[in-house]
C-alpha cells in the first residue's frame, strides 16, 4: 500500500471522533458536545485541514490537538504518523518529548514545597547550594578572559523560576553563554548536584533581579527541590504531582511500557525531507542509564497525562478530587512576576520565542499575557503559557474556562506557526 494511501486510511479512521486514533485509553476528561461548551462546530471544521496541511505538506510527521472548555473535552483529533517509516498513526497515548513543557512541572513540585515551609521563594538559593555563595557576574572582557565581580544581590529562588537570576543557557554567541557552552553541563551522565556546582562557578550575565533571560535556573529549582525534600527528583515529582493526578506515562526516563508509543522525533534532512533523529546529544538524557535529572526539559509524557496536569492548573490546584497546591499558590504561580521596567518581556534570546512572547510578562515558569493588544496569536489578558523546543505547547485561560494543546516532535518546532495556526482557529470557534 502507498504511504498516500496509508494516509487516506487514517484519515478517514480518525474523522468523524472526538477521540479518534487517540488511543483505547479513556480520556482524561470528559466529553462533550461542542455546542454544549460554547464552541462552534462549523468553526472546529476548520482546525482539521489547516492541521492537516503541516502534515501533506511534510512539515512534520504527526499532531496531536485537543480543546477543553468548562473541564470537558469539546475537540480532539489527530493527524499523520507517530512513526512515519512503521506507518503507525498518531495517538492519544503517544509519548513525546516535551522539553521545557518540563518547567512547570518542576515549579509545581517546588511549590509544594513552599506551602509546607520547607522552601520559602525568596530564600537565598545558596541556603540550599552552598556553592552559589561564591557566584559571581560577568563585567566585562571576552569568553577566555572575562572580567568579573560581585552580584549586587544574592539569587533568590524566586528568581530561579522567572528567569531574573542571571544564569546562563548558551543561547546566544555572547561571552557567558559561549562559557557555558563550553562548560558542557547537559551532560547525562552528570547528577543533579554536579550540575548545581558547576553551573554556581560560571559567570552570570547579570546581577540577579536586573533583567528577563531565559535560562537554567529551573534546573537549579529542581536541585533545591532534591535538596529541601531530601529525596531525589524524579522520586518526588513521582510521589507530589504524577501520581495524585494519575499521571500514569510521566517520567525523565524511557521505560519498558512506553516501548512502541514514543512517538519518532524528526528534523529537515540536507534533502529537504523528514529525517528521524536516532539519538545523540539531548536525547541521551531520556535513556534508562542517564543520571541527570533534566528540570528544564527532561520529561517524557503523553497528552492525557498533560491535560490533567494543566487542567489542575485551570481549577485552581485541584483535579479528580486530589488537590496538589492551594488556589491562592496557583494565583500566584500565574500572575505576572516581573517589574514594571521587565513587563512586558523584551530581549528574548530565541527570534522565534520573541514573536510569541509580546505582550507577555512572567510568572513561575509560565509566560503569562498582559498586554492582549501586542500579542499574537489573541488571547485575553491572563492567559498563561508554554512550550517544548520540540513542538509541544499548551496554554490556559481562566477567562474562558479553557484549556488547549496542540503538540507535534519536529526540532525545532518554532520552525512552524504550528501554534499560532491552532490558537487562532480556537479562539474563531468561541461562541460570543
Amino acid at each position: 500500500m502507498s504511504l498516500r494511501s496509508l494516509r487516506a486510511l487514517a484519515l478517514a479512521a480518525c474523522f468523524g471522533s472526538t477521540a479518534a486514533c487517540a488511543g483505547h485509553a479513556r480520556p482524561a476528561l470528559p466529553t462533550a458536545r461542542a455546542e454544549a461548551l460554547g464552541l462552534s462546530p462549523t468553526a472546529l471544521a476548520r482546525i482539521a485541514p489547516a492541521l492537516q496541511a503541516f502534515v501533506d505538506s511534510g512539515k512534520v510527521a504527526g499532531i496531536y490537538a485537543v480543546i477543553a472548555r468548562h473541564g470537558r473535552i469539546g475537540y480532539e483529533r489527530t493527524f499523520g504518523w507517530m512513526d512515519l517509516e512503521r506507518h503507525e498513526p498518531m495517538r492519544r497515548d503517544a509519548v513525546f518529548r516535551i522539553y521545557s513543557m518540563t518547567k512547570p512541572v518542576v515549579a509545581v513540585g517546588l511549590l509544594r514545597l513552599v506551602e509546607d515551609g520547607k522552601v520559602a521563594l525568596d530564600d537565598p538559593v545558596s541556603k540550599y547550594i552552598p556553592a552559589f555563595r561564591n557566584v559571581k557576574v560577568f563585567a566585562g572582557g571576552s569568553a577566555a578572559a572575562p572580567l568579573l565581580r560581585d552580584p549586587d544581590s544574592p539569587i533568590t529562588v524566586r528568581q530561579l523560576l522567572t528567569h531574573t537570576s542571571g544564569l546562563a543557557y548558551g543561547l546566544t554567541a555572547g561571552p557567558v553563554d559561549t562559557i557555558f557552552r563550553g562548560a558542557r553541563l547537559y551532560d547525562p551522565s552528570r547528577t543533579l548536584e554536579q550540575f548545581a556546582d558547576s553551573l554556581a562557578r560560571l559567570p552570570l550575565l547579570f546581577s540577579p533581579g536586573t533583567r528577563w533571560s531565559y535560562g537554567s535556573g529551573i534546573d537549579v529549582a529542581g536541585r533545591v527541590i532534591e535538596v529541601a525534600s531530601g529525596q531525589p527528583l524524579d522520586r518526588f515529582l513521582d510521589q507530589q504531582v504524577f501520581r495524585p493526578l494519575g499521571m500514569k506515562n510521566t517520567a525523565f526516563r524511557r521505560r519498558p511500557d512506553m516501548r512502541g508509543r514514543i512517538a519518532t522525533l524528526y528534523s529537515r534532512g540536507t534533502d529537504g525531507r523528514l529525517q528521524a533523529s536516532r539519538g545523540g546529544g539531548l536525547q541521551a538524557m531520556y535513556e534508562p542509564q542517564a543520571r541527570f535529572l533534566w528540570g528544564s526539559g527532561g520529561l517524557l509524557s503523553t497528552p492525557d497525562d498533560y491535560l490533567r496536569f494543566a487542567q489542575m492548573l485551570l481549577n485552581r490546584g485541584s483535579f479528580g478530587g486530589r488537590r496538589i497546591l492551594r488556589p491562592e499558590t496557583v494565583a500566584l504561580m500565574t500572575r505576572n512576576q516581573l517589574p514594571p521596567a521587565l513587563t512586558p518581556i523584551s530581549g528574548v534570546p530565541i527570534p522565534e520565542m520573541s514573536a510569541t512572547l509580546a505582550g507577555y510578562g512572567y510568572g513561575l515558569a509560565v509566560a503569562v499575557l498582559v498586554d492582549s493588544t501586542l500579542a499574537t496569536p489573541p488571547g485575553p489578558v491572563g492567559l498563561f503559557r508554554w512550550s517544548g523546543y520540540v513542538g509541544t505547547y499548551f496554554w490556559v485561560d481562566p477567562t474562558n474556562d479553557l484549556v488547549a494543546m496542540v503538540w507535534t516532535q519536529f526540532s525545532p518546532g518554532a520552525s512552524y506557526p504550528l501554534e499560532a495556526t491552532f490558537q487562532k482557529l480556537v479562539y474563531a470557534a468561541l461562541v460570543p
